[in-house]
């Protein structure tokens, strides 16, 4: 039995390192396919704590992997679309591997805060979904309203339209394809292509890599953001980790080095809370959560430490892959000319986005790219581009989807 569990949470980590570096693939997509197969086979048994414990050191892995494609090749996901901006800043300035260390610790950090919270959180949990399930879209549309009036002079009015522009691409997009159709490709055109193309054209070199990292003296801040959004993702219907982190950076006025703690931890403990909260009110927030659903699998009381030590385990092995492969992506990064390899990753992700996508892939990324574009070219926080997220979130919760979509 505890080589059963071992070897099963070590094959959790191996499956969650490879999606986590392979870009377009998703932990979801490998749920789906266990479901399948196990309704298929359902004369083989399954060991309900085994499965438990692969598709949580699966999924927590796959939160600290997952930077790695985003922070030095801009291919971004859900999860890490907005960690593209500080990231690349970052990379430019020959501080990659510093961005990288920020989101691991980030992981580590609100991993600990949470098992220190866990107890508090077995109570918290229930009432604030309770209290806020139904003004998500209030929450939302403050946010958005607040990002928009802090942006200085003629930049305001960029963000409204951008912010507007985007939600409306979403809107449509979202409510007439399929999501697995749209989100890869409108994200990688936002946030990925904007960037690499905007890059290419400017010449831009890679600077020498330094493996340093500055010192900072606090990050209670920077983890407590990403602590609360990821509780914000993980509770409330339709706030997903870009938005919460949105959300977060905006009430805990986090810098650029706490956004990206910040960043790394929101995956993370989205994660966590959504385990608890199906433990606790039995709602399904995320895949990982789901396949243990469809499969008929139940946490129980007593598998709450196995659960926390299986949460441990993945984080520290996890994070050391991370941070020792992506000591090696940037070594091999410097063999390469930059302009090369921009030109390299957009014919990559243009491949990638039509293999998933067919031709209606490439025409939401080209189409995306220039909103991308728009916001550098304007000096616009581009955060206001998840309006392509928000927008259509605000309008499903506030009822008034059918009306928006009739009307365009």
């Amino acid at each position: 039995m505890f080589l059963e569990i071992l070897f099963s949470i070590f094959l959790g980590i191996f499956f969650g390192t490879i999606t986590g570096l392979i870009p377009g693939i998703h932990p979801n997509t490998v749920f789906a396919l266990m479901i399948a197969a196990t309704l298929a086979s359902q004369s083989v048994s399954i060991n309900p704590l085994s499965m438990i414990v692969f598709i949580i050191s699966f999924s927590v892995t796959n939160t600290f992997t997952d930077f790695l494609p985003t922070l030095f090749f801009g291919v971004p996901d859900p999860e890490t679309s907005l960690s593209v901006l500080p990231g690349h800043r970052f990379l430019l300035s020959g501080s990659g591997y510093e961005a990288l260390f920020l989101t691991v610790l980030g992981g580590v950090g609100v991993t600990i805060l949470t098992i220190l919270t866990f107890p508090l959180l077995l109570y918290l949990i229930p009432m604030i979904y309770n209290t806020f399930r139904f003004s998500i879209h209030l929450l939302l549309l403050s946010i958005a309203v607040w990002m928009i009036i802090t942006e200085k002079g003629k930049a305001k009015y960029y963000a409204v339209f951008v912010f507007l522009l985007s939600g409306i691409l979403g809107t449509i997009l979202l409510n007439t394809l399929p999501e697995n159709k749209v989100l890869f490709p409108a994200l990688t055109g936002l946030f990925g292509l904007s960037s690499l193309f905007i890059s290419m054209i400017n010449k831009t070199k890679l600077p020498p890599q330094s493996s340093s990292i500055k010192p900072q003296r606090k990050y209670l801040k920077a983890l407590l953001t990403g602590w609360f959004a990821g509780l914000v993702s993980g509770m409330l219907p339709g706030a997903g980790v870009s938005q919460s982190a949105i959300i977060g950076a905006q009430m805990f006025r986090a810098k650029t080095r706490d956004f990206l703690i910040a960043m790394g931890g929101i995956n993370t403990a989205n994660i966590l809370f959504t385990f608890i909260m199906f433990y606790t009110l039995g709602k399904t927030r995320s895949g990982a959560v789901a396949a243990l659903s469809e499969m008929g699998i139940e946490i129980n009381p007593h598998d709450i430490p196995l659960i926390i030590i299986t949460v441990l385990i993945s984080c520290c092995i996890s994070s050391i892959i991370t941070l020792k492969t992506g000591r090696y992506m940037l070594l091999s990064m410097k063999t390469m000319e930059y302009q090369k390899i921009n030109a390299l990753m957009i014919l990559i992700l243009l491949i990638l986005v039509f293999v998933l996508s067919n031709w209606i892939g490439i025409v939401i990324s080209v189409t995306s790219m220039c909103l991308g574009m728009l916001c550098i070219l304007t000096g616009t926080r581009r955060t206001h581009l998840m309006g392509f997220l928000v927008l259509p979130t605000i309008f499903y919760f506030s009822g008034m989807n059918f009306i928006i979509l009739s009307t365009l």
